[in-house]
C-alpha cells in the first residue's frame, strides 16, 4: 500500500502502518550464550532460532529453527540433569520425526539438540559449563 493509493482512497497512512506492523510476526530477543563461538536466541511464533555469529566480522554463518516443542520435551525429560549434546540427542531421537526436527539421527542430530540446550541456557532453564573442550549443560 503506497501513500498515492492512501491519499487517493482518502486513508490514513498511520492506520496502514500500524495494520501492516500487525500483520508482521514478531521476533523476540531472548538472549546469548558464549561457547567457542557466540550464539543469539530469539523466538517468533512457535520456534527458536539459534544463530551463530562469527566474532570477527559480526556476522550470521549459520542458524537452526528450533520447535519450541522440541525444547519443552528436552526441559521436561533432562530437568534435574547435567548433559551433554549427545545425551540430548539421545533422548530427542526417539521423537525427532513426531516433532518434525530436521535431522532424525547421527552427528547432525548431537549439534541440534546442542542448540536446543543453548536455547535452554538463555531462557534460565538450564546453566553451562566447560570442562576440557566439552560443554555440559546442568538442566534446572
Amino acid at each position: 500500500m503506497d501513500i498515492a493509493h492512501l491519499t487517493a482512497t482518502g486513508g490514513c497512512w498511520k492506520n496502514a502502518i500500524a495494520q501492516l506492523k500487525e500483520e508482521e510476526p514478531l521476533i523476540k530477543f531472548i538472549g546469548q550464550v558464549e561457547l567457542r563461538n557466540s550464539r543469539r536466541v530469539y523466538y517468533q511464533e512457535d520456534s527458536y532460532r539459534v544463530e551463530q555469529i562469527n566474532p570477527n566480522r559480526e556476522q550470521v554463518t549459520y542458524s537452526y529453527d528450533i520447535p519450541d516443542k522440541a525444547v519443552e520435551y528436552l526441559y521436561n525429560k533432562l530437568k534435574g540433569c547435567k548433559v551433554t549434546p549427545k545425551d540430548a540427542a539421545t533422548v530427542l531421537q526417539p521423537v525427532a520425526k513426531n516433532l518434525n526436527l530436521p535431522y532424525n539421527y547421527d552427528h547432525k542430530l548431537d549439534y541440534y539438540a546442542q542448540e536446543a540446550l543453548v536455547v535452554l541456557v538463555a531462557l534460565s532453564k538450564a546453566s553451562l559449563t566447560k570442562e576440557g573442550r566439552a560443554y555440559f549443560y546442568t538442566i534446572a
